[in-house]
């Protein structure tokens, strides 16, 4: 496998990674949707290319990523009292 192939990662992959760098910083942080990042991604708001019927994005890109895909609102389960 080159090494820009070995940069490529699928769009949920990179969700996932973008979105446990934000848990660790806080535990309640907004995060990405997936549903969101595709999109974006079929409309051509982050960089991605599509493969099959998969995207793939760079790992380098994924700072602009997160730059633009907006965050979605935590949905607390309401509280049995």
């Amino acid at each position: 496998m080159t090494a820009e192939n070995q940069d490529l990662l699928t769009l949920t992959d990179a969700l996932a990674e973008l979105n446990r760098a934000r848990l660790e910083e806080d535990a309640n942080a907004s995060l990405h949707a997936p549903s969101t990042g595709y999109g974006y991604a079929s409309t051509g708001r982050i960089p991605a290319e599509r493969r099959g019927r998969h995207y793939y994005v760079r790992r380098s890109d994924l700072p602009l990523i997160a730059s633009r895909l907006p965050l979605g609102r935590r949905r607390h389960a309401p509280s049995a009292a």
